[in-house]
């Protein structure tokens, strides 16, 4: 326990920041919020889905948000036709409480899922200017760095990355990530801080801005690397080719990363330098995406037409698998009885109603992204890109990393059209801001 003198010292600092986060909510805490989601549990103030810290930032961001919403001066943006979309959805997933197999499971996994859509509701009606983009693609970029810095303390004095096995001792069979998001959703955390500092390696100011910028962008793929995680080096390799496709300038430079990044990859995948990307597959412990995906689409008749309820997928997994020829028995519990597939878990938790939403609100988050100006398209666009592929290997829709790269949409078009109302309908045409930016 704190000394009665260290909450007393503490106390006002705390109380500074959260009047801070209330009062400019995107200005102060939606930059901690940032650099907080890769941590995931690891920094927490109590056991409960709700205690990390990221998620009471989080609360102080929704709260900052509906207060400036009430009292500021309504921005005069477009609705994003997103928004109404992510309501429907929302209103689905509570819908299914009424047949769902297991109601609380459903009611907490909602609570969940409404206060994550709510920030993004709110965020896409709220005003931006450069320096809340700025200040959130810093927390970004720190929170990132210094998580991959924990990753390499572990490596090289704490014995090694945490085990796959909870209370078994770091070793060689451990992961980075496994005391934070597990390994492969914090590959895809990395995602988006990655793509800002590629993007700013080659359209930074020139000098050590730009040099600046592509160590970080190293620092941040080693990262992605000692998670081991198949599926979010594949979305980082992807983010890239988007970016590439899709960069103003510096494309030459952006392919010799790529090209130093598919070395460097497949050097650790196939050698584990330092026990890098190194992974102990226990095929008698748990079911591989395959016998999940079998055992799913198999559930898929009785449970796709109108859902078995938000946060049911386990117990319908459970009650299918041994219907299912040959399909691997799960021994123990946590992930490896989720999908592995976001399409499927809709399918299953929400139906045909939640599917046909889900489809169309990410399809228009990605037209929203399509059309911002090219200067600063490349990054939303390929962060959230590379999310949607990883997506199809996790089950990811309920994790803080998933609405960032939609978050960074929504400040990216608002900020446009705040700068040009028009720059949103000619995404090919040259934007109004300079292409070479000064980054510190």
């Amino acid at each position: 326990m704190p000394s009665p003198l260290l909450l007393l010292i503490a106390a006002p600092v705390v109380i500074g920041l959260v009047i801070a986060c209330l009062k400019r909510p995107l200005t102060f805490a939606l930059p901690v919020f940032a650099a907080l989601v890769p941590f995931g549990g690891l920094i927490a103030v109590g056991t409960s889905r709700f205690g990390s810290l990221s998620s009471l930032v989080g609360v102080l961001l929704g709260v900052g948000l509906v207060l400036r919403l009430i009292v500021a001066r309504r921005v005069s943006v477009p609705l994003s036709a997103t928004v109404p979309l992510w309501l429907l959805f929302l209103a689905t997933a509570g819908a299914t409480t009424l047949w769902s197999l297991d109601a609380n499971k459903t009611a907490t996994g909602f609570v969940i899922l409404g206060s994550l859509s709510g920030v993004y509701i709110l965020i896409a009606l709220s005003g931006v200017d450069r320096d809340i983009l700025h200040r959130t693609e810093q927390g970004l970029i720190l929170g990132g760095v210094a998580a991959v810095g924990w990753g390499l303390l572990q490596l090289t004095l704490l014995g090694g990355f945490p085990n796959d096995v909870p209370g078994m001792p770091p070793g060689p069979g451990g992961r980075f990530g496994n005391d934070m998001l597990g390994p492969n959703n914090e590959a895809v955390a990395l995602l988006l801080p990655l793509m800002i500092c590629l993007h700013r390696s080659v359209t930074a100011a020139p000098g050590r801005f730009r040099n600046q910028h592509t160590a970080l962008a190293g620092v941040l793929f080693l990262g992605v690397v000692m998670t081991g995680s198949r599926g979010g080096i594949l979305a980082v390799f992807l983010s890239i080719l988007i970016l590439i496709a899709s960069a103003p300038a510096g494309r030459r430079k952006l392919l010799s990363y790529l090209a130093i990044g598919v070395v460097a990859g497949a050097i650790a995948f196939f050698l584990h330098p330092f026990g890098l990307a190194q992974r102990e597959v226990q095929t008698t412990s748990s079911s591989g995406r395959t016998d999940i995906w079998r055992v799913g689409l198999a559930a898929c008749p009785d449970y796709c037409p109108l859902g078995a309820g938000w946060e049911n997928f386990p117990l319908v997994y459970a009650e299918t698998q041994p219907k299912v020829p040959d399909a691997a028995v799960l021994v123990g519990t946590g992930g490896a009885y989720q999908p592995h597939n976001v399409i499927l878990l809709v399918a299953i938790e929400l139906g045909l109603p939640g599917l046909i939403l889900l489809f169309a609100v990410l399809g228009l988050t990605m037209v929203e992204a399509w059309r911002l100006p090219r200067t600063r398209r490349g990054p939303p666009l390929a962060a959230l890109l590379g999310t949607y592929v990883a997506a199809m290997f996790l089950s990811n829709l309920e994790f803080k990393f998933f609405w960032m790269a939609l978050f960074m949409v929504a400040l990216h078009r608002n900020l446009s059209y705040a700068e040009d109302p028009q720059g949103l309908t000619r995404p090919s045409a040259a934007p109004t801001e300079r292409l070479v930016t000064r980054h510190g």
